[in-house]
């Protein structure tokens, strides 16, 4: 259905129909989203290893081939439909294989919180974890949709220069999500989040929050609720987050509103140490028992 759904946008008549067909991709990329974090997780936990970081790089250079091509496809002077059929065309061959070799694994089975938690320490963690995808991808979308602009407009870049920090932002946070699952082996996945937020502070350290919050999300519960909440609140920071940096630019100034993902990365700073000293006390109650 994604695929199908791809070509879409380019043949809609008007904007109603415009809004009508991204909606349907958003709620098929959410459903995607969910099932790939979720099949990611059981992965994880299989292997006995961070991995989503791993998978989530992969994610990141799908994002940077997307925008060669589509800087190629603007540059021979291609029109959208064309361009959108020959993209689906490719993702959809490429996929049959891809899928065919998926292992069968089986999801719900909860490792983040012992059996017998109670249900108010469930959706405590779980407001958690939200709040750290919520703000994260806050922050990573702020890196990659206002720094250019930023460059722009006070920096007084060329539009090639703008666009070339944003292809490195998506570079770097690439190398980064495909380097932290061995540093998540040695300390933990708050740790790593934890040191995300500060390392956001100077660079692209936000790479690392949204696949660690995804990955807990699914850890969190037994029947993937607990994982379709996160998500749900990783898309809301990608909704709200551009809008909220906007209409404040407009009101104070861009440099008064980037200071709007600092303070993100600063909230998620703090629920990582949260998350850490719910999973110290949870460990030492598992051990005491």
């Amino acid at each position: 259905m994604m695929v199908a759904a791809l070509i879409t946008p380019p043949l809609a008549p008007g904007f109603a129909v415009f809004a009508a067909t991204f909606l349907l991709l958003g709620i098929l990329a959410g459903v995607i989203d969910v099932l790939e974090n979720s099949q990611a997780a059981e992965l994880e936990r299989e292997a006995g290893r961070p991995m989503i970081n791993g998978f989530h790089g992969f994610w990141s250079l799908g994002f940077v081939a997307g925008g060669v091509v589509a800087a190629a496809a603007a540059a021979a002077g291609l029109g959208p439909l064309p361009h959108f059929v020959i993209v689906a065309v490719v993702v959809g061959v490429a996929s049959v294989p891809l899928l065919a070799g998926v292992p069968n694994t089986r999801g719900g089975a909860a490792t983040l919180l012992p059996s017998g938690t109670t249900r108010l320490r469930i959706g405590t963690a779980v407001g958690a974890v939200s709040a750290m995808a919520f703000f994260g991808i806050l922050v990573e979308s702020a890196g990659g949709d206002w720094g250019p602009i930023y460059l722009r407009d006070y920096g007084k870049t060329t539009l090639a220069v703008a666009a070339a920090v944003a292809v490195t932002f998506s570079i770097a946070m690439t190398v980064v999500r495909f380097t932290a699952d061995r540093l998540t082996a040695r300390t933990s996945a708050p740790v790593v989040a934890a040191l995300g937020g500060v390392v956001t502070l100077v660079g692209a350290g936000c790479a690392v929050m949204v696949p660690l919050a995804f990955s807990a999300g699914a850890n969190l519960g037994r029947t993937g609720t607990a994982l379709i909440v996160v998500t749900a609140a990783g898309y809301a920071g990608s909704i709200v987050g551009p809008w909220l940096i906007g209409s404040t630019a407009d009101r104070f100034g861009l440099r008064l509103a980037l200071l709007i993902p600092i303070a993100a990365a600063a909230a998620v700073l703090f629920t990582a140490f949260g998350l850490r000293s719910r999973s110290v006390e949870v460990g030492g109650a598992a051990e005491r028992s």
